[in-house]
């Protein structure tokens, strides 16, 4: 247990690793048969509880981030549950910042109802629970930035994805979970408008961990990253000249690098079409790794994991010019240097 609780998830040893042993996958079950056995311990059920929790704590934000961020709860939290620097509810909400937007106003039977040419015109977002709860402003530059692009965005309703259940063992809950929400999603990719996610590491979710746990039973859907979808539609967008003499600097998510090792060059890629560079920056994991970094006794592990290479190359780059496409990364910055980073599409809405 000592060695598996020291795994960080990046699936590098399944995909970099020459005999591509996936330890995320064995440790899932290891965990489920030794929790059979011995007791969890209270915090994984709050794990593996967050997403049914955030859409009702997101109804009262402010009163919620207030309470979370008290100094007495902060010590109860870390002493009772072994939880540090619990992050902050978005404020405004993601329904707030598009209120009134049409982005809000997912039918499937109205969709359904139009042609195959009117659909598409469409975009579908599917929401993870970290950024539409805790980084909403991404969502939204998301929805703006389909806009720009000439398509008509809308919010799916928001389903649990399930990979804190799975990366805390508790496969029996995440089976159900992966069932509903792939049962939903099959449905709904009958429409033939392309889904996409904000977030690596839970887009690929829906593909590896899915597949492993349902197997045939999985569906008929595919959930694209962003600059998935962004890629093959590139010449279907006018290119713009050269504007910006400094680049942005990309730092990727670890999962992101190790399944899709593409997708800097394909930043690079879409960011040139646009008329702005990016030099991709060589990093390992940054230590978040989901909730990792928010375990009391792994706290020390995570910094000296952020530390190795992440703290020395922004301590030498202009932070303000620098991305990151992870949730997790972009949470751990804003933790250790207090400074925020945007995700890439915050970056394209503002210069197309």
């Amino acid at each position: 247990m000592d060695a598996m609780n020291g795994c960080l998830a990046c699936k590098a040893c399944a995909s970099q690793c020459p005999i591509k042993v996936d330890v995320p996958s064995f440790r899932s079950r290891f965990m489920q048969i030794y929790y059979s056995r011995y007791q969890r311990p209270a915090k994984d059920y709050l794990v593996a509880n967050i997403e049914t929790l955030l859409p009702v704590m997101a109804k009262a934000p402010v009163v919620l981030n207030k309470v979370t961020q008290a100094k007495w709860v902060k010590s109860a939290t870390e002493k009772m549950l072994g939880y540090v620097d619990t992050p902050e509810l978005s404020v405004p909400t993601l329904k707030e910042s598009l209120d009134g937007h049409h982005a809000l106003c997912f039918n499937l039977t109205w969709l359904q109802a139009l042609s195959e040419r009117e659909r598409a015109d469409y975009l579908l977002i599917v929401q993870d629970p970290f950024t539409s709860f805790y980084d909403a402003e991404v969502v939204r530059d998301f929805v703006l930035l389909a806009e720009k692009l000439g398509k008509k965005p809308m919010l799916l309703p928001f389903k649990p994805n399930g990979k804190a259940q799975h990366i805390k063992g508790f496969l029996r809950k995440f089976a159900k979970t992966a069932s509903t929400t792939a049962e939903f999603l099959t449905d709904i990719s009958k429409l033939g408008i392309p889904l996409v996610g904000v977030d690596p590491a839970l887009v690929l979710c829906y593909r590896d961990e899915y597949a492993e746990i349902l197997g045939e039973n999985r569906g008929d859907f595919d959930v694209l990253t962003v600059h998935e979808w962004l890629t093959p539609r590139l010449e279907t967008w006018l290119s713009q000249p050269s504007r910006e003499e400094e680049p942005w600097y990309l730092f990727a998510h670890c999962t992101e690098k190790t399944k899709l090792p593409n997708a800097e060059k394909e930043w690079g890629n879409i960011f040139r079409h646009f008329g702005a560079e990016i030099m991709p920056v060589a990093v390992g994991c940054c230590g978040m790794a989901g909730t990792f970094g928010h375990e009391s006794d792994k706290l020390q592990t995570s910094r000296d994991v952020y530390n190795l290479s992440w703290q020395p190359r922004l301590e030498t780059l202009p932070v303000e010019r620098c991305m990151a496409t992870g949730y997790s990364c972009r949470s751990q910055v804003k933790r250790f240097e207090h400074k925020k980073l945007m995700h890439p599409l915050q970056v394209l809405v503002r210069i197309i």
